[in-house]
Parts: C-alpha cells; sequence; structure tokens
C-alpha cells in the first residue's frame, strides 16, 4: 500500500503563521541595524576627512583648510552642503585661486552635518605641526528623520585629536562632548 504524504491545510496555516510572526521580529532589527550602519559610515567619512588634513598638513608643511562648501569647489553654504579640504596657502580660512583642493565630499543619504567650534564654524585649519590652529569643535550627524538614536559627533582637540560620541549610560542615544544626550534639530 502507497502512503500518501502531504501537508494539511491547518498544518500550513501554522507554518505560515509562525513564519510571519518571526518575520516581524526580525524587520525591525534589521531596520535599526541597516541605520546604525549608515550613521557608523557617515561618522567615518568625518574621522577619514580629519586624518587627512592633519596628515596633508604635516606631509606639505603647510596650512591645511577644511571648509563648508556648497559647490564642493569654494567655500560657502552649510556644511550639510558639503566640504573642501584644500592648502591654505594665505591661511584666511578661504580657498583662493591656485589653492589646491585636496578631496571634497558631502553626507548622503539624507543626513546633516553641522559644526560647532570655538573658532570659526565656517572652517577649521590645521598647522604644518598637526595641529588645528586654535579650533577646537564638534561636527554633529544627524539622520534625515532626526531621530537621536541614529545621531553621532566627532570631537576635535586643539591638538587635532579626534574621538567619537559614547552612549555611556546605555539609553540607545549617544551623548555629546558635555555628556548630555544628543538630540537633533
Amino acid at each position: 500500500m502507497i502512503k500518501e504524504v502531504g501537508v494539511t491545510l491547518v498544518e500550513l496555516m501554522i507554518t505560515l503563521l509562525i513564519s510571519a510572526l518571526l518575520v516581524s521580529i526580525a524587520v525591525p532589527s534589521f531596520a535599526h541595524l541597516v541605520k546604525r550602519s549608515k550613521a557608523n559610515g557617515e561618522t567615518n567619512k568625518i574621522l577619514d576627512v580629519l586624518a587627512l588634513a592633519r596628515s596633508e598638513s604635516i606631509k606639505k608643511s603647510q596650512v591645511v583648510t577644511l571648509c563648508k562648501s556648497l559647490d564642493q569647489t569654494e567655500c560657502g553654504g552649510d556644511w550639510r552642503d558639503g566640504w573642501i579640504l584644500f592648502v591654505d596657502r594665505n591661511k584666511d580660512g578661504r580657498r583662493d585661486e591656485g589653492e589646491d583642493v585636496l578631496t571634497s565630499g558631502k553626507m548622503e543619504q539624507g543626513f546633516k552635518l553641522s559644526y560647532r567650534a570655538f573658532g570659526s564654524s565656517n572652517h577649521l585649519r590645521f598647522t604644518p605641526m598637526g595641529f588645528t590652529l586654535s579650533h577646537n569643535g564638534t561636527f554633529k550627524i544627524c539622520p534625515a528623520d532626526n531621530d537621536p538614536r541614529y545621531a553621532r559627533v566627532v570631537i576635535i582637540s586643539k591638538t587635532a585629536r579626534t574621538r567619537l560620541s559614547r552612549d555611556a549610560d546605555g539609553d540607545g542615544i549617544y551623548e555629546d562632548a558635555s555628556g548630555k544626550p544628543l538630540v537633533c534639530p
């Protein structure tokens, strides 16, 4: 006698119900992982350009300036528009004719960038010794939806050392340099 193998409608419905339940649990966790990964990627862009600025100022024995740029060729606009890094021969914090652009960039995926400093919030200059020119400050990266769980801060000292914000209290929101939870606009 041949035995037929199959599944009943009840067994199929239970399998689909369990699968749907597992997917509904996994999707939000995966979305959180993707958002966190994007936030970390955008933060790494800032860390990379600051490291490049420091190394190029030392290597070229020149002042190197990082400034906000609307068009990635001249200084101006807003940090969220982008930035340029250039050799600042006359040390004025603005790119003039003949001053070479070393790199340019901008935030992707709707992230917003702002910079606050004790000197100028328009630019950051690095000396031939690799220090900032009396600037210490904070770059803040915020996601498009302003969710503070995905906001990050890069803190730069006068010696051009960078450090990242942390979630010291484990509440899922990183803190700024003074220990206060990050808030996006």
